[in-house]
């Protein structure tokens, strides 16, 4: 079509035949040559044990580079940038184009990336955020299954609370607020937000919104990642790699 404009990925239809884990290496890291580029990237902004290991790989296959929780480091790096008046994106974490997980939980804070929205869109304000959802009750279930209960008991270390049932109702509250803050804030900036169940909604929803600037495909998109999978020795050892 005439006047469009080019997207900013460029589709390998040889990634799709690929396994999981063999995508990373596949991708490179993004080109962001123009301003157009550096102000236009994909952050999911909902919680963990949303489907965000199914949206990172979706984005891979798309062959748009994207960054995954890496132990806490994208959470931290974040926090850390804004708390010294950086771009939340400064240093090596920007060298992706879409990010997912953005949180970090240890004995001694916890770091919900996805609550940096406001700066994320202020910093990169031509950007796609998706607020990944489900029904909050079987979140609630999948983050108690996580690690085999490991998650949990390090999220209320994290902030000092003291009973598993303390952790659930604090997760309860901070589902509403989030959600509610974020839909408020995007009220008034169409395009930029799509709300994406990720149990309900079809994959069709995230191809359309991503449109304008990237070129994907439904059948991309697939349901990745499983909780009780998770050893929780393993758990227990995630911190973040520094890199």
């Amino acid at each position: 079509m005439s006047g469009a404009r080019s997207p900013l990925n460029r589709p390998d239809p040889a990634l799709a035949a690929l396994e999981s884990a063999a995508l990373s290496a596949r991708v490179a890291p993004a080109v962001l040559d123009t301003r157009r580029a550096r102000l236009t990237r994909i952050f999911q902004i909902g919680f963990n044990k949303c489907g965000t290991r199914s949206l990172y790989r979706f984005f891979q296959r798309s062959n748009i580079a994207a960054a995954h929780f890496n132990r806490g480091l994208l959470a931290e790096r974040l926090a850390e940038n804004l708390a010294t008046g950086r771009k939340p994106l400064a240093g090596p974490i920007d060298r992706y184009v879409a990010y997912t997980d953005i949180q970090h939980v240890t004995q001694a804070r916890v770091l919900e990336g996805g609550t940096f929205f406001r700066a994320l869109y202020h910093y990169y304000p031509l950007s796609y955020f998706i607020l990944n959802t489900r029904d909050k009750a079987g979140w609630i279930a999948s983050r108690l299954r996580h690690g085999d209960g490991a998650y949990a008991r390090r999220y209320g270390r994290g902030l000092g609370l003291a009973t598993e049932a303390e952790v659930v109702a604090r997760w309860s509250e901070d589902w509403d607020r989030h959600h509610a803050e974020v839909m408020a804030f995007f009220a008034d900036k169409p395009g930029r937000l799509l709300v994406f169940d990720i149990k309900q909604d079809s994959a069709e929803r995230l191809v359309a919104f991503l449109a304008p600037d990237f070129v994907t495909r439904a059948a991309d998109f697939r349901h990745e990642g499983d909780s009780a999978a998770v050893d929780a020795e393993t758990y227990r050892r995630n911190v973040p790699v520094r890199r």
